[in-house]
């Protein structure tokens, strides 16, 4: 049977924008020439005709998704979560088992019977202490960085020190040791199990190159994008020596400062090079298209899934991590500095 990801490779459109589509999101803008090309490419494919018999068979498993209320904003600046998100559908698909998205702050008023939890995003302690009491004796996974009561709860993710690792190594490999960071300040605990800006700046001081002056973090708001844009033109209003290469925290972020390194007549890769983290499909259509570390968050909430499957047939009983070693998007953004090897 297809997936959501084999019908959107066929018609060369995003996961997101087939799941939301199936789903009839009426917040998703595409034109009805494209919502139909997509439910009769699902119709050809089998998609539909697989998801009418899951629905009318009352499945006895079911899931409930547990997410921030942001977390699904709009596909591009969520466009890693909508990833992660048609990984989850497609493997609850594939295990024909009911999945129910809900935000944590719906989950004290919550009483639907579930058989297995799955926690999209990163949550304080206290927040994990709240899922773990409402659901006393309910198999859970969760995929974001952090990561409470390991014994207990599944952990899918990725390693931030792979990823950065990765990113500066190919800039180092490309003659840059002027390198900036840009970001948003990351969740309350994430030092504790890997900060983006504490690695970079760890990696940086092994290498003698760290310059705290072109470290720049926006405060969280709705909108990674223009946090980006808004954080890089503040950057850009000081009128102070710039780095060669800049490393942008997550795909939004590095979206938005390209907006406005444009708009100063600052040109990628040329004048400054780019790379961003997180794989998500927006930055392969920005121009130019970005490189990126790509941390598989399709595959990441796939897995949560199967690995939550496990548990809740009590195939089995010991909690356990996954971590997806991250893959280099090399595409268009990072100049190699002559006289360099």
């Amino acid at each position: 049977m297809a997936t959501i990801k084999e019908i959107a490779e066929t018609l060369s459109l995003s996961s997101a924008t087939v799941s939301r589509a199936l789903r009839n999101d009426e917040t998703l803008s595409i034109t009805a020439e494209t919502k139909a090309r997509i439910f009769m490419t699902a119709d050809k494919l089998g998609y539909v005709a697989k998801g009418k018999k899951i629905l009318t068979q009352n499945s006895e498993s079911n899931i409930t998704v547990l997410h921030k209320k942001q977390t699904f904003r709009n596909q591009i600046d969520s466009s890693y979560y909508f990833s992660v998100r048609t990984g989850i559908e497609d493997a609850c698909t594939k295990h024909q088992i009911l999945c129910n998205f809900i935000t944590i702050d719906a989950l004290s008023s919550y009483r639907n019977t579930t058989d297995g939890i799955l926690i999209v995003g990163n949550y304080s302690l206290k927040d994990f202490q709240l899922f773990t009491s409402h659901f006393p004796s309910v198999p859970m996974a969760t995929t974001g960085i952090i990561s409470y009561y390991p014994e207990r709860i599944d952990h899918i993710t990725h390693s931030n020190y792979d990823s950065l690792s990765m990113a500066l190594e190919h800039l180092f490999e490309n003659g840059h040791t002027q390198i900036g960071y840009l970001g948003v300040e990351e969740a309350p605990g994430t030092n504790q199990f890997g900060s983006r800006k504490e690695i970079f700046k760890q990696i940086l001081e092994s290498h003698n190159c760290f310059h705290p002056e072109w470290v720049y973090e926006s405060k969280h708001g709705k909108d990674r994008v223009e946090r980006g844009y808004a954080t890089m033109k503040g950057w850009l209003s000081k009128k102070q020596a710039m780095p060669t290469a800049l490393f942008c925290a997550n795909d939004p972020i590095a979206l938005g400062a390209l907006k406005a390194l444009n708009e100063s007549r600052l040109c990628v890769p040329d004048d400054i090079s780019i790379v961003a983290h997180d794989g998500s499909y927006p930055t392969q259509y920005s121009q130019p298209p970005l490189s990126t570390i790509d941390v598989h968050p399709y595959q990441i909430g796939y897995e949560a899934v199967n690995i939550l499957c496990e548990r809740m047939s009590g195939d089995r009983k010991i909690a356990k991590k996954v971590t997806f070693y991250p893959e280099l998007l090399n595409r268009q953004s990072v100049k190699k500095l002559s006289g360099r090897l």
